[in-house]
């Protein structure tokens, strides 16, 4: 989504934005609070969150690529050791952090330092090198497995401002740091910290020397990384408890009795933007000439390049497509426990399959229904087999988006997004709907989910968690960064909740967008150290509105068949060394392997592993294309040996590897042992998807 200033149509740069789907060309908290759904497993948190794209420039063709992301949200309780009260964000608050047309770094303003860059290189090649240190600007080198780019928003209001004309004057950084310490009198009123984490995937594009990074807003430098915030907690009173009162968290947001009294895991994994995005080519599926905008690359130094010729101002386009005449949407149905609920036909699109495409090509195959399942599988029938009915379920159980539309919804774990035709354009037929709770629904047991935004807590016995999956943490008392002044011997708070990117485009809404979150005591954190969130049920993730991420066995394109299920892919190539394949077992919604999970919409057999590398264990496991397990054994009665087929889906970051499937796990084992990675620096979470518009 390109930025704009308050009272918004199309932005200045691009951005991707999560949080409640009340986000649109212009909007403000009353708006942005009657959101129809959010990306944040809290629901009573609907703000949005922000931050620029940043593109590869091929400097052999001058071509530039939007680089894949993943973001993470923090919520922080630091300062309280001062003697402030930490409060909840005041209704209707909207703040900026950084600067996106900054090319320089003073050393002394707390606003500059609150923008640093990570390398990440898990292999702890270049620990001790002082070019691989966390710094202000982007690294002159590339990073083995991708580069977090992180901003702190100040966290000192002056009680009376809920925005300002540059909307950062109206909040101050403390005294003694950017990120700790006690706030100034002009800005009395201390609120939580908020802390985003971009991780970006420069490893998977060539790095040419500098320039070969761009920001949205054209910034080759780095110093122009910046986080837009706009508060949409719909209860302001759930986060003061949340902040004060989490006494027994341990890495799971279930585990602060306020926050679990109203989680909603599976409605956040179903939650679609249903607004308007801009009609544009952002270069997330192709490269592009210039940057959308205004925003020529630029280093600099000299005289800044003029604007490329522009055009005429993009138009804003609806993100739902209609259905063809006389097709109605039915609603969510189960699929068929001994089969499938539809074989007449079938047809597979990994990368372009929408409700539509499923409808016309059960349409030319004299079929009147239609289901979509796992985003990209389309099935007919002229009626229901083996046990299934047209009887819809919550339509939260639909959590996939499609292939082919990030805005719509196409099925979900053994469930269809059922549409019928009638050519007289009758309408649908009438069913039944089943209660939420009355049809089991597979859960994900990561603590943070990419395409939903989950909440996991740190208890006091525990450092800051590592997620995978765009979230929140919530730590107060710390120091977030090797180059901050870290506080010591004092209690914190950690609170995370994860998000997917809820759109990307030039669009923009007048309120900045916030993420949920959750809260917990935890002691103070080291710049040497971090920790592992314990995984905890959270629903099967979902694909974000942007990010490809598709579910499932991906036969070619266009290619109709007939069988109930496709062809599993290869087992996966690239292994990294010292580990090998160990076939497909099965798992259950109590996991058997449940020390450690990371989800990604670009997961890749090798990053996964080497996530499960990092953190210590012997044995990985991939399922539903997209979640990452880690463990040391098989627990909860899992890991019994299946056929391969079962395990028929490919990677959503590697379409030539097979990775898991519907309660079963593509593993992985350890072949030789290996140290574990030293940290370079403190984090508080990765591999979160953040995707764009």
């Amino acid at each position: 989504m390109r930025r704009a200033a308050l009272n918004l149509h199309v932005g200045s740069h691009v951005h991707s934005i999560t949080g409640g789907s009340g986000f649109g060309e212009t909007y403000d908290y009353d708006s942005l609070v009657q959101s129809q759904c959010t990306k944040i497993v809290v629901p009573q948190d609907k703000s949005n969150y922000w931050t620029p794209k940043l593109y590869h420039f091929n400097k052999q063709n001058a071509s530039l690529t939007a680089m894949p992301n993943s973001f993470n949200i923090y919520y922080l309780v630091r300062g309280d050791q001062t003697g402030d009260k930490i409060k909840a964000f005041p209704k209707g608050l909207k703040m900026v952090a950084g600067d996106p047309t900054r090319k320089t770094y003073d050393a002394s303003s707390h606003a500059d330092q609150a923008i640093s860059y990570v390398c990440l290189d898990y292999s702890g090649a270049h620990n001790g090198d002082p070019e691989w240190n966390e710094r202000p600007n982007f690294f002159q080198h590339n990073c083995p497995n991708g580069m977090r780019a992180q901003v702190f928003f100040p966290s000192c209001w002056d009680g009376k401002n809920l925005d300002s004309p540059d909307h950062k004057s109206h909040m101050s950084y403390p005294v003694e740091n950017y990120n700790n310490g006690r706030c100034p009198s002009t800005h009395p009123v201390h609120l939580v910290s908020l802390f985003y984490e971009m991780i970006i995937s420069v490893d998977q594009f060539s790095y040419d020397g500098p320039g070969s990074w761009v920001w949205a807003s054209g910034d080759t430098t780095g110093y122009a990384f910046h986080g837009d915030f706009t508060n949409g907690w719909t209860d302001s009173d759930l986060l003061q408890s949340a902040i004060d009162d989490c006494p027994n968290a341990a890495g799971n947001v279930a585990d602060c009795p306020h926050l679990a009294a109203v989680m909603d895991q599976q409605a956040a994994a179903a939650c679609r933007y249903p607004g308007e995005i801009v009609n544009e080519d952002i270069g997330d599926k192709f490269p592009i000439a210039v940057l959308p905008g205004c925003n020529p690359v630029w280093d600099g130094t000299g005289t800044k390049p003029a604007c490329p010729s522009a055009g005429a101002t993009p138009s804003l386009g609806g993100t739902q497509e209609k259905l063809a005449t006389g097709w109605t949407e039915v609603g969510c149905i189960a699929e068929a426990t001994n089969g499938r609920a539809l074989t007449g036909a079938q047809l597979v699109d990994a990368t372009g399959m929408t409700k539509n495409k499923c409808a016309q090509f059960c349409q030319s195959k004299n079929f009147k229904f239609a289901g979509i399942e796992w985003s990209q599988e389309c099935y007919c029938g002229n009626s229901f087999s083996n046990g299934a009915s047209s009887n819809t379920v919550a339509s939260t159980q639909c959590s996939n988006s499609c292939a082919g539309n990030k805005f719509e919804t196409c099925g979900g774990p053994q469930r269809l997004t059922l549409l019928t035709f009638d050519a007289n354009g009758a309408p649908a037929p009438s069913v039944s709907v089943a209660p939420s709770s009355s049809v089991a629904v597979p859960v994900l047991s990561s603590a943070v989910v990419s395409s939903i935004a989950s909440t996991s807590v740190v208890s006091s016995s525990k450092s800051l968690p590592t997620i995978s999956s765009s979230s929140v943490v919530v730590v107060s008392s710390v120091a977030s960064s090797a180059s901050s002044v870290v506080v010591s011997n004092v209690p914190s708070v950690s609170v995370i909740v994860s998000s997917s990117a809820l759109a990307t485009s030039s669009a923009v809404p007048t309120a900045d967008p916030a993420t949920s979150h959750v809260l917990v005591p935890v002691p103070p954190i080291t710049t040497a150290s971090s920790a592992v969130v314990t995984p905890s049920a959270v629903s099967s993730a979902v694909p974000s509105p942007v990010h490809s991420d598709v579910c499932g066995a991906p036969p070619p394109a266009e290619s109709p068949v007939v069988s109930s299920a496709a062809a599993a892919p290869p087992v996966a190539t690239g292994i990294p060394a010292g580990w090998a394949s160990a076939g497909c077992v099965s798992d259950n919604g109590h996991r058997t392997l449940n020390a450690r999970a990371m989800t990604s919409d670009s997961l890749t057999v090798a990053q996964c592993l080497n996530y499960c590398t990092k953190e210590g264990f012997s044995i990985a496991g991939i399922e539903y294309g997209r979640e990452c397990y880690c463990g040391n054994s098989f627990k909860n009665d899992g890991g019994k040996p299946l056929d391969n087929s079962v395990c028929r889906m490919s990677c959503t970051g590697q379409k030539d590897a097979q990775c898991g499937g519907d309660w079963a796990l593509s593993v992985f084992k350890k072949t030789s042992n290996s140290s574990r990675r030293a940290v370079k620096a403190k984090h508080f979470g990765r591999h979160h998807p953040h995707n764009t518009f």
